[in-house]
């Protein structure tokens, strides 16, 4: 009995810690960077963007930049003069809130020409917990689910995990037990 319960934190650890590992980087355009001629629809195509993961825009700082804009901004290819240009030629980017995000160039003509993102940010990734064997039997209850997001987020109000608090409620229970 014991030693199922060893199992199922060991289980429950390792699931959780490689799931919160998994932020990834991504270079814009991969090798080619930020710049005119890469349709960057067609590389963010089969790319998943979650929160914690981070955009990495490369390119010359003296003939591009990075403008983070509304929807309809995207769209006319304009940005308002209160909005941030990043001219570091290597910005990176935290997706710290999910949903759509707009990303143009503010250089004359280069948006028109496609020098333009458009990506989604999703959730974190939950953990499934009916994958996760229970010990038998076992008087812990069941971890709750996590909450469903409510859209839209701004970026002031960073959303924080339950999922380590939960974590370790969880082994401060099964350590008694055991």
């Amino acid at each position: 009995m014991a030693h199922s319960r060893a199992i199922f934190l060991f289980t429950i650890i390792a699931t959780i810690f490689s799931t919160m590992a998994v932020a990834k980087d991504f270079v814009v355009g991969d090798e080619k960077g930020w710049t005119l001629g890469v349709d960057y629809q067609a590389w963010a195509a089969n790319k998943v963007f979650r929160l914690g993961d981070t955009l990495t825009f490369m390119y010359d700082g003296d003939k591009d930049n990075v403008v983070r804009v509304s929807g309809s901004d995207f769209q006319s290819c304009s940005f308002p003069s209160t909005a941030p240009v990043l001219r570091s030629g290597h910005d990176t980017i935290v997706l710290t809130t999910y949903g759509r995000r707009w990303y143009i160039s503010g250089f004359t003509n280069h948006c028109k020409l496609g020098q333009k993102l458009v990506i989604t940010v999703l959730p974190p990734q939950q953990l499934d917990w009916s994958l996760i064997p229970s010990p038998s039997p076992s008087p812990v209850p069941a971890p709750e689910a996590a909450p469903t997001p409510n859209a839209p987020w701004t970026a002031t109000v960073p959303r924080r995990s339950m999922l380590p608090k939960k974590l370790l409620k969880m082994i401060h229970r099964n350590m008694i037990a055991v």
